[in-house]
């Protein structure tokens, strides 16, 4: 499996459609011929009349399953401005994702998954967003990615210590989208509940359009060289709307 020459990990998820007007989808790899997952947007029980029987009647935002290459699931569910819930297929609890000015994955077990917090160095770019994985301890071991533009894909945006496949070289496509789709490295073996988090919080960035730290939000205090601060979802480019 391609990977970090310190035998860490880069899966890339991007989006795109099986037909020109199919669904928007998020296919993640790490690697050319290695699928790890792809993930769609699927039906919000809000909106249905068993929904509204139990007094959903309005929908909480895009709800997306993640269905990894063995066949297991994830779902990634909204619970208002601030919180999404990651389940199982079978309906068993993983987690769930707190936001605020950073964002803090909390196992349904007790405890802390994970961090995402903007890269403390790295300034804010139009072509894509920085954001740090911090372990429970606030100790880094991984970084994601958020990629606003075809640019954002550019090797030159890589760590010199991440490996250089060809399979990373890919340009990427120019979509009427705000967010194009996610690059995660992580630097040691993660358990599945921390795979299952950190690739659910990319679905809900890029197909969900959920800002996890404040640049995403337009609350950075120093843009930088970016265009004027706009909530992530409302920075379409073209009539295509959010992912389907």
């Amino acid at each position: 499996m391609p990977g970090l020459r310190n035998g860490s990990m880069m899966i890339e998820g991007r989006i795109g459609r099986d037909a020109p007007a199919g669904a928007w989808r998020l296919a993640f790899r790490c690697g050319p011929d290695h699928p790890v997952a792809v993930a769609v947007r699927t039906p919000d029980p809000g909106g249905s009349r068993l929904g509204a029987l139990f007094g959903r009647r309005h929908s909480l935002g895009p709800r997306h399953s993640l269905t990894y290459a063995d066949g297991a699931v994830v779902l990634v569910e909204p619970r208002g401005g601030d919180a999404t819930v990651l389940r199982r297929g079978t309906g068993a609890p993983i987690g769930t994702i707190l936001h605020g000015t950073s964002s803090t994955a909390a196992a349904a077990t007790g405890g802390t998954l994970c961090h995402f917090v903007p890269h403390p160095t790295v300034p804010r770019r139009p072509d894509l967003f920085h954001l740090l994985v911090l372990d429970q301890s606030g100790n880094e071991f991984g970084r994601i990615q958020v990629i606003r533009t075809v640019a954002g894909w550019s090797p030159h945006h890589v760590d010199e210590l991440w490996d250089t496949h060809l399979w990373w070289d890919r340009g990427g496509e120019d979509l009427p989208l705000p967010i194009l789709g996610t690059r995660l490295v992580v630097e040691r073996r993660v358990d599945q509940d921390e795979l299952d988090a950190l690739l659910g919080a990319c679905v809900d960035m890029a197909l969900g359009l959920r800002p996890y730290i404040a640049a995403m939000r337009g609350e950075d205090p120093d843009p930088g060289p970016s265009p004027p601060p706009t909530p992530v979802g409302c920075t379409h480019r073209g009539t295509g709307g959010k992912p389907d």
